[in-house]
């Protein structure tokens, strides 16, 4: 492993989507949800009676009460335990890591796609903030390749700062000679 680490340079920055933000969000969204449901539901009962949301329901020898409102705070949090598990298999299956000599994509969980991009063939990388990811504090950089090909970092924490890392890592590519110290095209050795 670490004649690998050598080949490829310093490591420079790594990365998974950022997801552990979206679980609080969706939490107290859902509790939310359940909160105004359940209240409405139980007014709508009181109102016109237990035709409507009976306030008891009996299954065998079970006495369930307030049946419609547990009906929906149980779908609610199906549907926000759905939305858990896809933001964990998100996290699980996306790895990013910028080297000195490009950036290295490790996509899927037991199908693994590792794709590389080397400075040569970098063009840019773009941010993109939705109101939603801006609300959050993430983006998603997409980086650009000179043949057309486009690589998503998703959900990324802090993406301004990662984006500039990312085009002076890629934009300025180092060139190494043989038994002499790493320098960029300029003919600068690279500060530490």
């Amino acid at each position: 492993m670490s004649n690998e680490a050598s080949i490829r340079g310093r490591l420079v920055w790594e990365g998974r989507p950022s997801v552990s933000i979206y679980y609080a969000i969706y939490g107290v969204f859902c509790l939310v949800v359940i909160i105004v449901l359940g209240l409405l539901e139980y007014t709508i009962g009181t109102m016109f009676g237990a035709y409507l949301f009976p306030r008891v329901t009996t299954i065998s020898r079970f006495i369930i009460p307030y049946p419609v409102e547990l009906f929906t705070a149980i779908i609610i949090l199906l549907v926000f335990i759905v939305n858990a598990v896809k933001l964990a298999i998100l996290r699980l299956s996306n790895k990013y890591e910028l080297y000195e000599d490009g950036l290295y994509l490790d996509l899927g969980i037991v199908n693994l796609q590792n794709t590389y991009l080397s400075p040569m063939a970098f063009s840019d990388a773009r941010l993109v903030r939705t109101l939603t990811l801006r609300l959050a504090g993430r983006g998603d950089i997409i980086v650009d390749a000179n043949d057309g090909r486009h690589f998503q970092l998703k959900l990324i924490e802090k993406p301004q700062q990662v984006q500039t890392i990312i085009r002076r890592t890629l934009g300025h590519p180092i060139v190494r000679l043989e038994g002499s110290p790493s320098t960029n095209l300029t003919g600068d050795t690279p500060t530490k």
